[in-house]
């Protein structure tokens, strides 16, 4: 059986939601015939009754799914890009070292372009997920005890993708600051042979944090996610993420992003359920 995707399960079940039908008539029909001999009659109001829970999955939900659709296309390009490092490491030639670390700068420097992104959309989902007026702390009618569920299995797949970004982020940290530190012991010994060393209690301005890399729960008005995940507890993954062989953490990333997957399809069971009862309810016109 061919797999589902996070996306053709909800998003199209979403859409299905959003749509309503009038009644028509078949054309060349007995009612068509009829009216070229009759006055047209007037147009008849419909209005749709838009339910707390049919409203959010529109409102909330469908942003939350794009978000993490483009997460999971994302993460997907990290494996190859950790596979072109590791062959870059591998073939690395000590006549041409300038050539072979451009190389291998280059794919740390694409591998960091995934951070950013997948940073500003977790952030972006936990704070969603964490919106009091959409999931209330304790449900009590029917529709928020539906969006309670939801906005669990969403947590749980949301843990995983945070993870992934976690794998990523210490690999690509630890490398640049092994460069860093490369760089700075050859600085020193220049500095040291022309006599132009820092002067005494200088230090070396910080680096500023980027502000996507926060952890959400230090994110004011976002509270940490309850299903969080460890990195160093993700198999393959051995004293840090930084420290881990890289044929290892692809092993890791692989088995996160197939834990990804699960927690995708438990999460799209409860939204699919309200997205046909929303459906069936916008097909009935109250006028």
């Amino acid at each position: 059986m061919r797999r589902r995707t996070l996306a053709l399960l909800m998003v199209a079940a979403l859409a299905a939601a959003l749509s309503s039908h009038a009644p028509a008539t078949t054309p060349g029909s007995k009612a068509t015939h009829a009216a070229k001999h009759t006055p047209t009659p007037l147009p008849v109001i419909y209005h749709t009754r838009t339910s707390e829970l049919c409203s959010a999955l529109v409102k909330h939900i469908k942003p939350i799914l794009g978000m993490m659709e483009q997460n999971d296309a994302t993460i997907a390009q990290s494996p190859p890009l950790f596979r072109r490092y590791m062959r870059d490491l591998d073939n690395r030639d000590p006549q041409s070292q300038s050539a072979g670390s451009a190389e291998r700068d280059l794919t740390l420097y694409h591998l960091e372009q995934l951070v950013g992104p997948l940073a500003k959309n977790v952030l972006a989902i936990q704070r969603e997920l964490e919106d009091p007026n959409v999931f209330p702390p304790n449900p009590t009618t029917d529709d928020q005890k539906k969006l309670d569920e939801m906005r669990d299995t969403l947590l749980k797949a949301l843990a995983t993708q945070a993870a992934t970004l976690d794998l990523i982020n210490g690999y690509v940290n630890t490398q640049q600051l092994a460069e860093l530190q490369h760089e700075g012991t050859q600085g020193s010994n220049i500095n040291a042979i022309n006599g132009g060393d820092l002067a005494p209690g200088s230090t070396p301005n910080p680096a500023t944090p980027n502000p996507l890399l926060v952890d959400p729960s230090q994110v004011a008005g976002i509270a940490p996610n309850p299903y969080s995940i460890d990195p160093l507890s993700i198999p393959g993954v051995a004293g840090s993420v930084g420290d881990t062989p890289l044929s290892r953490l692809l092993d890791a990333i692989q088995w996160i992003r197939q834990e990804t997957a699960q927690r995708e399809r438990i999460a799209a069971q409860p939204i699919i359920r309200a997205a046909t009862s929303c459906r069936a309810a916008a097909q009935t016109p109250h006028p």
